[in-house]
């Protein structure tokens, strides 16, 4: 995991301020990353090998409230999306996500930081 901690900053170096690894193990990882206007993105990775088999990443504001959490726990069987599913602005307003990794929540992430 150590090799996806470098991967996640040679991607998006210009945008972190701080990364700050909370545990790194062979396919497991959790960090934070501080982005430029002091939101936080927490990120927790697992995989199997070369596949993202569990994720959530949840989008924080400077004072700790979410903006945006995405994950793919198997709960909300409801959406057209389960297992992959976004709470936005609280765990209740739970909606359809087509963003199903880290990639696609930067994307998400930057367009609102630009």
């Amino acid at each position: 995991m150590r090799a996806r901690i470098l991967e996640i900053y040679n991607k998006y170096g210009d945008y972190i301020v701080e990364l700050i690894p909370l545990r790194v193990e062979e396919e497991y990882l959790k960090i934070v990353i501080r982005l430029p206007d002091n939101s936080t993105l927490r990120v927790t990775e697992e995989w199997q090998g070369a596949r993202l088999v569990r994720y959530s990443y949840f989008w924080l504001t400077p004072d700790h409230r979410l903006k945006t959490g995405w994950d793919n726990a198997p709960h909300h069987k409801h959406l057209e999306t389960f297992p992959h599913h976004k709470h936005v602005g609280w765990k209740g307003d739970c909606q359809n996500s087509e963003e199903t990794c880290l990639e696609d929540v930067m994307d998400v992430i930057l367009k609102e930081l630009r």
